[in-house]
């Protein structure tokens, strides 16, 4: 009979792919390439979310051990990872992006994070863009004063910006330091199995982006002693939308539905007011947006969100 250590992985990697072939296969290139680990205690799950390039086949070729779910239908990357963590192994589980690459010491030194620190509920790298720039990653649950702060710029300026830990943190140096934040950016994050599944997992009615910071909002309500690690002793490459200003302004256009979800979820007495800042600052940016040239795709993203395409 086979020891469990054997059979079963000590850690899931979770990869949620759409249209993305080639970075799909150099992520899991990286996971694989992976040091410190005995054969078969690393499990690689990837979900397509109904691709039209070949990205499953590609798979099939190059990484026959993969685990693969393929949908009919694109589910969003929460569902999707749910879909992942419903069959994975491991006693732990990263989620990672198809554009994020591990070295080859990531996925040791955050297993060992949480292997070594039982209070910890999950823990993330170092994000660095593909020239090496750091990358903002993490930040504090958005209280209503973090969001006014947040939506009105007031984060930002000198003598305002540190009255309160934000909901995003801009500071460059919080990032070269070992921190404890609420969230983590789910490009790249580790968390126990288990936790993970006892509180559902992400909340898949949110398609994309803020779902992580619901899903950390759940698990501070059920675990509130456990800590969430930010660990800059190792470097995870994201890709992301750091090249385009259009990119940024979809993202922060789509976390805006986001924070409304979750107060209209969590805190439906607050939702007025939230929906008051939110909209007001949207409103701002759209009007700053509309006479900056160079600034016409992130016009049209505001100018959709008040104005949605039929």
């Amino acid at each position: 009979m086979k020891s469990k250590s054997l059979t079963q992985p000590l850690v899931s990697v979770i990869i949620v792919s759409y249209n993305t072939r080639d970075l799909t296969l150099k992520s899991i290139r990286h996971v694989y390439q992976s040091k410190g680990f005995k054969p078969n205690q690393i499990e690689v799950i990837v979900v397509d979310n109904n691709s039209s390039d070949d990205t499953l086949e590609a798979i099939k070729s190059n990484f026959p051990q993969v685990k693969l779910i393929a949908n009919s239908s694109n589910r969003g990357f929460g569902g999707a990872n749910n879909q992942g963590a419903a069959i994975a192994k491991g006693k732990y589980l990263l989620l990672l992006n198809t554009d994020a690459f591990l070295n080859p010491n990531s996925l040791r030194v955050l297993v060992d994070s949480l292997e070594k620190e039982q209070r910890l509920i999950s823990v993330g790298p170092q994000l660095r863009y593909q020239d090496n720039r750091l990358q903002l990653s993490g930040g504090y649950l958005p209280t209503p004063l973090r969001v006014v702060f947040w939506m009105w710029a007031l984060d930002k300026l000198p003598l305002i910006k540190n009255l309160i830990k934000p909901y995003h943190v801009y500071s460059l140096k919080w990032h070269t330091q070992p921190q404890y934040p609420d969230w983590l950016m789910a490009a790249c994050v580790l968390f126990p199995r288990q936790e993970f599944l006892a509180v559902g997992g992400f909340d898949d009615q949110i398609f994309m982006y803020a779902e992580e910071v619901e899903l950390y909002r759940r698990l501070k309500a059920k675990y509130p002693q456990r800590l969430v690690f930010f660990n800059p002793q190792t470097r995870v490459t994201h890709i992301g939308g750091a090249s385009s200003k259009k990119a940024n302004a979809f993202r922060l256009v789509h976390e805006l539905q986001g924070i409304e979800y979750i107060y209209r979820k969590h805190y439906p007495h607050w939702l007025p007011f939230i929906k008051l800042v939110l909209y007001s600052g949207a409103f701002l940016r759209l009007l700053l947006f509309k006479f900056m040239p160079g600034r016409k795709g992130a016009y049209e993203e505001y100018k959709n969100f008040f104005f949605p395409k039929k």
